[in-house]
């Protein structure tokens, strides 16, 4: 009989065999020899040379081997193919891969050797198809990864399971720490550190007799099974993480998916459609336990241009070997630094005796809400979530320590809080006002200046026929101005476009990395002026927000990590909760400064930001908005010319709406307006994806950002170049005094008359909105106007997502402006004897317009509804944005039009896709929670959402076990119950007490608060303790020394 029906003919024994007390040690043996056999057919192989094949013999190289294991068809070629540069040949049919295929996935810095195995079958331990072989490799890897058949459930999982573990490879297992040591003389003795309830001292003897050992020493120092016991004996196990990667989720159900995801150890992916990809490869880097560090020399900054890659835990002689072989015999010592530097380390040798920690003051007792770093989620539709992001601590401290601060300080305390919220709110808004002027004022002069530069050379190169030294000046000065705001982009990425999407995360809940940092704001308001100045398709209100947001974040908290500033008087700030609130307001004094409207400001806290909302804070909110539109008119008063005159309005100049009735019979219009502005804003948005996933997919390095952003500084000069050669005989007399002060080129035409497009190509974007608005009928020729609105469109949807700091506003409303007045053409040559009602009104953007005569309203009235309906179609704001252009406007009037045609665009565009900020905030991957849950959430219960193992912590807990936890855990939020053990007090163990935050831990640790079990009465932290840190919590690397890890448990 040979091995293979030896070991068939065990496993059926074994499988008939009952399991209870009396059949224990007969499974024992059944078990002991079943392990003999294997081993004995692999021992067999190996002499032999079957072990490995033609093909196969792959050699090991970079800084971890992964083997890619799976059955035939299940996806591992296209994995290879899509996370490697490595052409793997897939194809619909089995066996497609007959041999080894190694690629190198590229991560963090790191090269991870992929190897791309045969598919096996079932049986392939016992040599079916090429498993042996494929086996045998997968014994040298670091890590498996098992690549299974979303569609087929969990079958395949169990099948590959039982074909490695009968060869002796355990998935995702710890090598049991049991000491076994055979012996000449003596006998058995077994000894244990904790009591044996798994494997008896006869079971351990009769697995030793089965192997002829009848002299040995064992220690068992945890509670093990015999059949750990037996892979000791056995030896030749090998222990590696395993990756289970769920395939083709794009074919199974959305639950099934969310099933899927929440098994441990696993991820669900589609390499067809390449979702999730990047958490898989995240999950690889966290199992295979890599770490990047960076070499010093004396004296010098830190080398951050490479960097070596390790495992976790490595010795510094083993770093040395990686240098060089030869480094270690002439090493003397190494100085670490981790992520950051203490001055000393939290726990020394004599710190021993501080053996427990008390958390019982520190825990929140009531349903609050911790960071948590989410892991991967299912989304609505197709889309998974990114697991990068922490969520925002947004509740109420309800600890004791807290209470007991509040019952120190007292009523009088309370209010001198709320007095400061008033100052700070003050503040916020004064600043935010001054930065709107800085922008304003830059903007203006620095766009004078190089439009009066241009125009000189221009008017000389007239006569001389040199028009491509201004072409060639013009488009020097704007790639020039862009490449500065670009590579302040690159110094602050998060400062990116407008910041509303950011923005809206953060008052979401969501801790978005460097939202609120001082670089930040400088990138953000430097990089919109040279944005805007660079003649770029963008503009200046939309990083208002963003600004103001980060000058609430920076005031309300009276400390700059980045200065090294602490002014202390403003730490009870210091948290999550009231810095929301700040924000908030930061946010709402944006809006207010870039377009004169605080109620505005107000609203679009409630409507696009602010998810907790309560009376006194619309109250704060709406005194920040107030101040920066005050501080806005009064600086800009004084620097016009007319200093004390605060009717000036914000960044936007729309004039004043007056005498501004509607018919009746109009209301049909106004909904088709919203309906057709929908369907633009629609189409804008849906381009504007595809634009920004091509960019993730194929623009991901700098320097192929600035390429691009060169290419449309060009493009854009290029463009308004040719418009105007090409409309230079389209000339209009100066009449209105519009006209007198706005600037004007007069290129080709007679003297006391302009070119129309030059000046609106020469002109700022909010200067060609009013140029749109105030012109008469007949200055615009409709083909130019055509062909400027459709070149426009394009520019500003190829412009919104290059790196730089930009806003949409603006270039939506002369979109629309330029729609508009060209239906208003229209509109006059059909019906010219209506143009009361039926003129160049129609279809235009909200803008404003000075009062030139009332017949000149009647033109200008419908081109304002259609740029609404456009700007509502895009982004997608009812009441808000209603608010914002009735103020801007300054005509009551106006509102229910306003609100007619903003309802209907977002209505139509809804039906499409969503608004152009909730889009940019999906393609990041952002957890962001919606004012309503998705409809299939209702099908989900508790389980679906929750894992096992609970991670908790006792009232009254180790260091050591708190510091593990904190190593090995990734949550930023833990429960804890009641200290107390059943043997003392049963009916309390594991009482729910509360929960206590990552930082938190982390603060105890490194204040050293400690108590020792014979003596339970220390000084409690205070809540001080805990905001001297906020925001920038200290991981745990830098708090505990690694010798702590050594200690016994039971010494501990």
């Amino acid at each position: 009989m040979g091995i293979l029906e030896k070991i068939a003919d065990i496993e059926k024994e074994i499988a008939r065999t009952q399991k209870n007390k009396a059949t224990e040690y007969h499974l024992g043996l059944l078990k002991a020899k079943l392990a003999k056999f294997r081993q004995a057919l692999l021992e067999g192989d190996a002499k032999s040379g079957s072990g490995k094949g033609e093909g196969f013999d792959v050699v090991k190289s970079g800084d971890a081997r992964i083997a890619l294991i799976g059955f035939p068809s299940v996806g591992k070629s296209t994995l290879l193919s899509t996370v490697t540069r490595t052409e793997s040949t897939a194809a619909s049919y089995e066996f497609t891969t007959l041999t080894c295929i190694p690629g190198v996935i590229q991560y963090n810095g790191a090269e991870i050797q992929l190897l791309d195995l045969p598919g096996i079958i079932e049986g392939a331990a016992q040599g079916k198809g090429r498993g042996r072989q494929v086996i045998a490799v997968a014994r040298t890897a670091d890590m498996v990864l098992m690549m299974l058949d979303a569609t087929k459930g969990e079958k395949q999982r169990e099948i590959l399971e039982d074909e490695l573990e009968s060869v002796g490879i355990r998935l995702n297992r710890r090598k049991p720490e049991i000491y076994f040591k055979p012996k000449k003389t003596g006998g058995i003795n077994i000894t244990s550190t904790v009591p044996m309830t798994k494997c008896s001292e006869k079971m351990i003897q009769l697995i030793l007799h089965e192997y002829k050992m009848f002299n040995a020493q064992v220690l068992f120092r945890d509670d093990y099974t015999s059949d750990e016991f037996i892979d000791v004996v056995v030896g030749r196990r090998v222990y590696m993480p395993c990756l289970y990667v769920y395939n083709k989720i794009d074919q199974v159900s959305i639950e099934e998916v969310d099933r899927l995801a929440h098994l441990p150890n696993s991820v669900v992916i589609s390499c067809n459609m390449k979702l999730n990809i990047d958490y898989m490869l995240e999950s690889i880097w966290k199992l295979l336990n890599l770490i990047r560090i960076y070499t010093k020399k004396r004296g010098e900054k830190p080398d951050f241009e490479g960097g070596l890659i390790i495992r976790n835990a490595t010795t510094v002689e083993h770093v040395c070997r990686i240098v060089h072989r030869t480094l270690v015999d002439q090493f003397k010592y190494a100085l670490v630094w981790m992520t950051e530097d203490e001055n000393e380390p939290l726990l020394d040798d004599d710190n021993r005796h501080h053996t427990y920690t008390s958390l019982h003051s520190y825990i929140t007792t009531n349903d609050s809400h911790p960071r948590t770093s989410s892991s991967t989620t299912f989304a609505t539709g197709e889309k998974l979530l990114s697991g990068h992001y922490e969520s925002l601590d947004y509740e109420c401290d309800e600890s004791e320590i807290a209470h007991m601060e509040e019952k120190r300080l007292g009523y009088q305390h309370a209010r001198r809080l709320i007095i400061l919220k008033w100052l700070i709110m003050l503040l916020i808004g004064i600043c935010t006002g001054l930065i709107a002027v800085f922008v304003d004022f830059t903007v203006k002069n620095l766009t004078k200046f190089k439009f009066s530069y241009v125009q000189n050379k221009l008017d000389t190169c007239l006569s001389e026929h040199c028009l491509f030294k201004p072409y060639l000046t013009w488009i020097s000065i704007n790639i020039s101005m862009v490449l500065v705001a670009g590579f302040l982009i690159l110094w602050e990425p998060v400062a990116r476009g407008s910041g509303i999407p950011q923005v809206k995360c953060y008052l979401n809940g969501i801790a978005i990395p460097h939202v609120l940092r001082l670089k930040a704001l400088i990138a953000k308001v430097l990089g919109v002026i040279f944005a805007v100045s660079g003649g770029l398709a963008v503009g200046k209100e939309g990083p208002m927000i963003h600004s103001g947001a980060i000058i609430a974040g920076g005031i309300s908290q009276g400390k700059s990590s980045s200065l090294n500033i602490d002014f202390h008087i403003l730490k009870h700030f210091r948290t999550d909760k009231h810095k929301r609130d700040f924000v908030s307001a930061g946010a709402a004094a944006g809006v207010a400064a870039a377009f004169g409207a605080p109620v505005g400001g107000v609203l679009f806290a409630l409507e696009e930001g602010a998810s907790f909302f309560n009376q006194q804070l619309t109250w704060f909110i709406f005194f920040a908005s107030m101040a920066s539109t005050f501080t806005l008119n009064f600086v800009m008063s004084a620097i016009e010319g007319h200093f004390g005159d605060l009717s000036s309005p914000g960044l936007i100049n729309f004039g004043l709406f007056k005498d501004t009735p509607y018919m009746w019979f109009e209301l049909p219009l106004f909904i088709i307006i919203g309906f057709i502005g929908g369907i633009f804003g629609a189409l804008f948005n849906q381009l504007n994806l595809r634009l920004t996933k091509f960019r993730h997919h194929y623009i991901n390095k700098p320097w192929l950002s600035v390429i691009e952003l060169i290419l449309v500084a060009a493009t854009t000069v290029v463009i308004a170049f040719l418009l105007i050669i090409g409309t230079m005989n389209e000339c209009r007399p100066i009449k209105t005094q519009l006209e007198l002060n706005s600037p004007t080129i007069q290129l080709y035409c007679p003297d006391g008359q302009y070119n129309i497009m030059a000046t609106l190509v020469f002109s700022t974007p909010e200067q060609a909105v009013r140029n749109l608005f105030h012109n008469e009928i007949g200055t615009y020729n409709p083909w130019s106007l055509l062909v400027f609105c459709i070149i426009y469109f394009c520019l500003t949807c190829w412009t919104y997502g290059v790196i730089v700091s930009s806003g949409l506003f603006i270039p939506t409303l002369l979109i629309g402006a330029s729609w508009g007045r060209l239906v208003g053409i229209i509109m006059h040559t059909i019906f010219p004897s209506s143009v009361k009602y039926f003129d160049s009104g129609k279809y235009a953007l909200f803008g404003a317009a000075s009062q030139l005569g009332k017949s000149y309203f009647y033109k200008i009235k419908q081109f304002l509804f259609f740029g609404i309906s456009y700007s509502g179609g895009t982004m997608r704001m009812t009441i808000s944005l209603a608010v914002i252009l009735i103020e801007a406007t300054g005509d009551i009037v106006l509102g229910l039009p306003i609100m007619i045609v903003l309802t209907v665009a977002k209505l139509t565009g809804d039906y499409f896709n969503e608004g152009i900020f909730d889009i940019h905030i999906a393609l990041q991957s952002v957890p962001f929670l919606p004012w309503q849950s998705e409809v299939f959430t209702s099908q989900l219960s508790a389980l679906s959402i929750m894992s096992t193992p609970v991670i908790q912590l006792k009232t009254i807990e180790k260091v050591e076990n708190v510091y593990r936890i904190l190593r090995n855990e990734s949550h930023h939020g833990f429960s804890v119950v009641d200290h107390h053990t059943d043997e003392t007090n049963n009916h309390r163990s594991g009482t729910f007490q509360g929960i206590i935050l990552r930082h938190q831990l982390i603060t105890i640790l490194r204040k050293r608060n400690f108590i020792s079990l014979n003596d339970c009465l220390r000084d409690y932290l205070t809540m001080d303790d805990f905001r001297e840190s906020y925001p920038r919590h200290p991981s745990i690397e830098v708090n505990i020394k690694k010798k702590l890890l050594a200690h016994n448990p039971c010494e501990v």
